[in-house]
């Protein structure tokens, strides 16, 4: 029996980032059968629970240009992927502070979103409101941040937010 290769943690840190790359593209490419296949899980699960009556009310009541899709299948998509844009940035920034500023930035947008979103329904339904937040939330599930993010800390950006090196005792 032949010894498996031995690979450098080297090696295998950027097969791990090659393959979240690949993956990103994937999900992203792959966004419509991903959908289905979340709604079709959703609405399984809704029914066997009993609330799919209750969740085709709550969605009745959302303006069809704003939720063309399950709710629960759109927020399964976006942690998934989300998830992913976050292993791959783990990977790519393992310096501390420069993965906090990045989560950071995540969350900054995602709140912007959250506002954007409760201040359009709080203050009636606009067009505009729902382009922005729209436009807004396809970029933050985008490749477009983790590039962005890597290349700006590659750079230089967040170098005084590195962390201290630990000494050992």
């Amino acid at each position: 029996m032949e010894a498996l290769p031995q690979y450098s943690s080297r090696a295998v840190h950027w097969l791990l980032v090659g393959g979240l790359v690949v993956l990103l593209f994937l999900i992203r490419f792959y966004d419509e059968p991903i959908l289905q296949f979340l709604t079709n899980m959703w609405q399984k699960a809704l029914t066997v629970l009993g609330l799919k009556e209750y969740a085709d009310s709550l969605q009745q009541g959302i303006n069809g240009g704003i939720a063309k899709r399950l709710l629960p299948a759109v927020a399964t998509y976006a942690v998934l992927y989300l998830s992913t844009c976050f292993l791959l940035l783990r990977l790519l920034l393992p310096d501390t502070g420069q993965w906090r500023l990045a989560l950071l930035f995540y969350a900054g947008a995602l709140a912007v979103y959250a506002a954007i979103v409760v201040l359009n329904k709080l203050t009636g339904s606009s067009e505009w409101a729902y382009r922005l937040s729209r436009q807004l939330l396809d970029f933050v599930i985008s490749p477009l941040p983790v590039a962005g993010l890597v290349v700006l800390f590659k750079s230089g950006l967040g170098t005084a937010v590195r962390t201290p090196p630990q000494r050992l005792p």
